[in-house]
């Protein structure tokens, strides 16, 4: 054999050992078979036409076409794999679609432990497709119970993987990716309902739950999870219970207004509450806001308007009205018998003492802080009280020193927790 020949030879065999890292992304699985449709055609060892070739086909040569790239299709001729111009080489019209068809490679495809792959998927089962389904593969790889590639496809071989999965965890064999196989595997769940959410504590009917005060996005307590209890029970909530109200929390209400007819605001506010829970809204208390003075809410409660107070520690009550204030507001008791109060809270004596409070004014309940030592200025006479007292909000400031009085926001941040 010639030098030339086996130079020749030994450059065909590289060929082939470095096929794997020349080929393209649109590899498949599949093999087709193309005829060259034209004389002296190059089977090249790249995909471009600057690179050295292997041999020269005819008209009427077969090869066999294993991926696509770009202009070229990678190609099997007698012991050489390379390139042929894709004009050059006749497929069938079904051949050519796979064959362009990019290679899906999931996301999820390297991830090396189930907690990687975020929240849990939601039920699938055969003939499901999507990234639910890709978590579930991927999974059921982790444990090894599924072999090949995560496509998204619930096919026959996920179904069996399923399956032999339930079996060795002793579950209820369906071959579906049941809320029970999703628990065990994944050891939480993105979608429940009310009769396998543990947080449901058995309850079946909303005239079971109490009713909750009125919340909105970013609130997390009781409150949310009753409201979210009512929910699931009427079918529009199916994330877990998590006592957090969070987006899906939000779009659930919002889907419940629109089913009622009330504004679709995805807050849980008096009209939302007295709609889910019927007759037993009675129970009805307000939600505590947090009134940004210095960003809009300065002008929230004007000047001459009276309003409620609320002590958080006695839980006594009394009114007071706005006198002024620009770096918080300045009020003042109505009358005797509201100073008399403001006295008893204090223990018997007007104090500098900061206290939490609640401040309800038109049909709303904002987190303050107060003191009872009366001060400057009075404007309502017959109060027994000479002078006006000082209530903050949220990132106000003293007069005197043009600060933000860290006493008085503590105070207002205990007061966020308190409702009326």
């Amino acid at each position: 054999m010639s030098s030339y020949s086996l130079r020749r030879k030994a450059i065909a065999l590289l060929a082939v050992f470095l096929l794997s890292a020349l080929l393209p992304l649109t590899m498949g699985a599949e093999s087709f078979t193309g005829t060259v449709n034209a004389d002296k055609v190059f089977l090249r060892s790249r995909a471009n036409t600057s690179s050295m070739y292997y041999d020269t086909l005819d008209k009427g040569d077969k090869v066999t076409v294993t991926g696509s790239s770009k202009d070229f299709y990678a190609v099997s001729y007698k012991s050489y794999s390379g390139y042929m111009m894709k004009k050059f080489v006749d497929v069938s019209s079904a051949a050519r679609k796979k064959l362009d068809e990019p290679v899906y490679v999931s996301k999820y495809a390297k991830v090396k432990y189930i907690s990687g792959l975020g929240d849990a998927p939601k039920e699938t089962r055969s003939g499901s497709s999507g990234e639910d389904v890709e978590k579930l593969q991927r999974a059921l790889q982790i444990k090894k119970h599924l072999s090949g590639t995560v496509d998204g496809k619930f096919g026959p071989a996920t179904e069996e993987a399923v399956k032999a999965y339930q079996r060795a965890n002793k579950l209820s064999v369906t071959g579906r990716a049941d809320s029970q196989t999703i628990q065990s595997l994944f050891g939480k769940l993105s979608e429940t309902t009310a009769k396998n959410d543990p947080r449901m504590d058995g309850i079946t009917r909303i005239a079971d739950i109490k009713v909750p005060n009125t919340t909105r996005p970013g609130n997390a307590n009781s409150h949310v999870k009753a409201l979210q209890q009512a929910l699931k029970i009427k079918g529009y909530y199916k994330a877990p219970i998590d006592s957090s109200y969070g987006q899906q929390t939000t779009e659930a209400v919002a889907r419940y207004q629109r089913s009622v007819g009330l504004e679709a605001d995805g807050i849980a506010g008096f009209a939302t509450i007295r709609k889910l829970f019927g007759a037993n809204a009675a129970n009805y208390t307000y939600e505590t806001e947090r009134l940004d003075w210095f960003n809009g809410g300065r002008s929230t409660i004007p000047k001459g308007a009276t309003f409620t107070v609320k002590d958080i520690a006695s839980g006594r009550t009394f009114t007071a009205r706005r006198w002024s204030g620009s770096n918080h507001l300045d009020a003042e008791p109505t009358n005797a018998q509201n100073a008399q109060i403001m006295k008893d809270i204090s223990g018997g004596s007007y104090s500098w003492a900061r206290r939490a409070i609640l401040v309800k004014y038109h049909g709303h309940v904002y987190a303050a802080s107060m003191n009872t030592m009366p001060h400057g200025t009075s404007t309502i006479s017959g109060n027994n009280f000479e002078g006006h007292f000082c209530i903050h909000f949220y990132k106000t400031k003293t007069h005197e020193t043009n600060r933000v009085d860290g006493t008085h926001q503590n105070a207002v941040s205990r007061a966020m927790n308190a409702s009326w």
